[in-house]
């Protein structure tokens, strides 16, 4: 028992006294491309960077492969750690798409470094200048194998393309620099970082640039790419990136990214360990270090220096425009982006949505301020109505179909062409402009239905403008008619006082106005088979001629609201009416909005003026004195079967008894001779163009003697109804 312990115990010792094995470093492998190309020599710079955070710690093995296929081949095998890959291709990968069956999640992205352009090559013989025109041409898409789809057959297909438009060659960069300067190829689609050295190197004193034009993709198949597949990129060839480019190009591309193979910190079967965070430190020393990557590669003749690698587009290519991810992303990276609030929207990434908004609420904002004018305008021209109709079924209708189609048909990629389709929809149909997504569908029935309503609206609008006018068509003979010049709110309540039957009801009106005249309202109004409406400037004289002005029994002429100075237009107005009078005058009324302009339009020949404005105030002011007053003003200016009205009593309508008599005497007489049928009442006379009112003595320029009515006066009375004096004392034998 006591020997078992004591050989135990030599047994420990001599195992503790046996050294320990030496850590050693940690060897990771990153699979790169060939040495000609960008990913090997920036391999070797991310080398760089990883061996010098931790020397004797860890090292990079730089694998050179064929490219993106092989790497991620390699990632999904556990050949490699980490790898350089187009993005493109691993979305792929991730989604099980193409030319892979199955997704796979080994793949994790690191960090976005460039961007590789998609350069359509033309050749300048081929006189192509536009995506369109490579249509039935010969066209290198990319690298063989045959049949499997890649950027260029993607971006055909999404503009609308078939197999049978375009001859699909496959071949290498080389091979396609040949063909293309043989004539054998027309165009060629190469995915390439920039300047490519596939157009800038010189092969037996030719350099490819100056053979071929490159073919820019527009906004619209840009957008409608990078919805339908996030991986690619909108961006830009720079001006001057190659000779005879004046201009950027626009145009799309996919990133290089760098991945990481899920779980390579936790090497299986060897007791080592990376350093804590090691991911996270890589990708920070990626973007803190780019210059020891552009320039201490270490790679001869390999220039890196127009990559900058900017933190600001780490995941670009990596998340989608909703900041989706579209391959998984290794958590110790997205730790380091969440840090730099890089996985955060920021303020310019809302900006088009803000702008957008304000200018809504702007527009918004002068409807509301301005609503009452549109309902007002709206309410009187049923043509308006239809007009905004129109206008507000377009621009939704355009806006909408936008949104529904504009990444699936290229006929809506732009608001411009969005507007332009609809158009077509409207004038003649779908033809080949017809949407593709079903909410495009339904809206398109939807507009082309109420487009046909409208047009037919429209057409039966001024159908029944013609029709009416032809019946309604003022006569070429017609005399002794009511001419109003310019129309406003007033004008209703002029024609509703003419057509009483204590004025003039069968009289002849004409409306004159160069503005829309709500004329199905005055269609409503007594008398409207003989009310005709003139939608021409009262200014005009072939205008007036037209309302024939010069057979009017009277002209009243409105004031202009809308008119900057609407009594100089009256005035105009005037003087026009009595060039256009010259044998035979009318009797001219004009409205008057500043008193102080009465005496010009009576210069200017108006017979009467009357300022609305003057006149109201001065009822106010008396009905504040005299309660009760405006009742007697409104029975007196209004025309009913039951109130008093003033009437003026021309010569021919008072007994010649009365001429010579004082003005108490007549008022005497008329009170002797009552009819309480229609009492009349004796208020003033009018003599010449004075009114005299409830004469005093002296009144007519001798002193102390009362006014006597002369053979050229005229009564002025009230009574119910417009009194005929003559025949009144004729029947009772006082009128001799």
């Amino acid at each position: 028992m006591a020997l078992r312990q004591i050989a135990i115990i030599v047994l420990t010792l001599l195992c503790c006294a046996i050294p320990a094995p030496a850590a050693g470093e940690i060897t990771l492998r990153l699979a790169t491309g060939s040495r000609t190309g960008v990913y090997y020599p920036m391999g070797c710079g991310i080398k760089r960077i990883v061996e010098d955070a931790y020397p004797n710690i860890v090292e990079v093995e730089v694998v050179e492969t064929t490219g993106t296929v092989e790497n991620l081949q390699l990632i999904n095998n556990g050949q490699v750690d980490l790898a350089l890959v187009q993005n493109d291709t691993a979305y792929y990968f991730s989604h099980g798409q193409v030319m892979y069956t199955l997704p796979s999640s080994k793949a994790m992205a690191v960090a976005s470094l460039y961007t590789e352009l998609i350069q359509i090559l033309a050749t300048r013989k081929s006189g192509i200048e536009h995506i369109d025109q490579l249509k039935g041409r010969r066209i290198r898409t990319g690298s063989p194998p045959q049949n499997i789809a890649n950027s260029a057959t993607i971006i055909f297909a999404l503009d609308g393309w078939e197999a049978s438009d375009l001859t699909d060659v496959r071949c290498k960069f080389s091979e396609a620099r040949q063909m293309l300067l043989s004539n054998q190829l027309d165009a060629a689609v190469v995915t390439a970082g920039i300047p490519t050295p596939l157009l800038t190197d010189t092969v037996d004193g030719i350099s490819l640039q100056d053979r071929v034009r490159i073919i820019p993709i527009g906004e619209g198949l840009a957008n409608r790419l990078i919805h339908r597949f996030p991986y690619f990129v909108y961006t830009s060839i720079p001006a001057n990136t190659y000779r005879h480019q004046s201009d950027p190009i626009r145009t799309v591309g996919v990133r290089a990214i760098l991945v990481a193979r899920k779980g390579f910190e936790h090497r299986d079967g060897d007791t080592r360990r990376l350093p804590p965070d090691f991911v996270k430190a890589l990708t920070r020393s990626i973007f803190e270090k780019t210059d020891l990557i552009r320039t201490g590669h270490g790679v001869e003749g390999a220039d890196l220096s127009q990559y900058d690698l900017p933190l600001r587009d780490g995941l670009n290519g990596i998340l989608d425009h909703k900041l989706r991810p579209i391959i998984p992303i290794h958590p110790q990276a997205r730790a380091y982006y969440a840090e730099k609030g890089l996985l955060k929207k920021t303020l310019v990434d809302y900006l088009p949505t803000i702008l957008w908004s304000l200018a809504c609420l702007i527009i918004l904002g002068y409807v509301i301020k301005y609503r009452a004018a549109i309902r007002r305008i709206a309410r009187r021209h049923i043509h308006v109505r239809l007009i905004l109709a129109f206008v507000c079924l377009y621009i939704l209708g355009a806006v909408a179909m936008f949104f529904c189609e504009r990444y699936n048909n290229r006929c809506f990629e732009s608001v411009g062409e969005s507007f332009w389709s609809i158009t077509i929809y409207m004038l003649s149909g779908f033809e080949d402009r017809y949407p593709v997504t079903w909410p495009g569908r339904v809206l398109s029935i939807l507009i082309f239905v109420l487009s046909v309503f409208f047009f037919g609206a429209v057409a039966g609008r001024f159908a029944a403008a013609f029709l009416k006018r032809e019946e309604n068509m003022m006569p070429k003979d017609v005399k002794d008619h009511i001419v109003i010049c310019n129309w406003n709110e007033r004008g209703k309540r002029v024609i509703t006082e003419l057509r009483h039957p204590e004025g003039r009801p069968d009289a002849d009106v004409v409306v004159i106005d160069n503005k829309a005249v709500d004329e199905k309202e005055l269609a409503r109004m007594p008398g409207a088979n003989k009310l005709y409406c003139i939608h021409d400037d009262p200014i005009r004289h072939g205008t007036l001629n037209k309302a024939r002005v010069s057979a009017a029994d009277t002209v009243i002429v409105l004031a202009d609201s809308q008119s900057p100075d609407p009594d100089a237009k009256s005035a105009m107005i005037i003087l026009a009416l009595l060039s256009e009078c010259k044998r035979r005058r009318p009797h001219i009324v004009a409205e008057v909005l500043n008193s102080d302009n009465s005496q010009h339009l009576a210069d200017a020949g108006a017979d009467e003026t009357i300022c609305t404005t003057d006149i109201g105030i001065g009822i106010l002011a008396h009905c504040a004195l005299n309660k009760q007053l405006s009742a007697v003003y409104k029975d007196l200016l209004t025309y009913s079967f039951e109130g008093n009205e003033i009437y003026i009593i021309p010569r021919e309508r008072f007994p010649d008894a009365f001429v010579g008599k004082t003005f108490s005497e007549c008022a005497n007489m008329l009170y002797q001779n009552r009819d309480d049928r229609n009492p009349v009442v004796l208020l003033g006379v009018r003599r010449d163009d004075k009114v005299i009112m409830n004469p005093r003595r002296g009144t007519a320029g001798v002193p102390n003697e009362e006014l006597r009515i002369e053979e050229t006066d005229a009564l002025i009375a009230i009574a119910f109804t417009s009194p005929d004096l003559r025949s009144r004392f004729a029947s009772s034998g006082e009128g001799a």
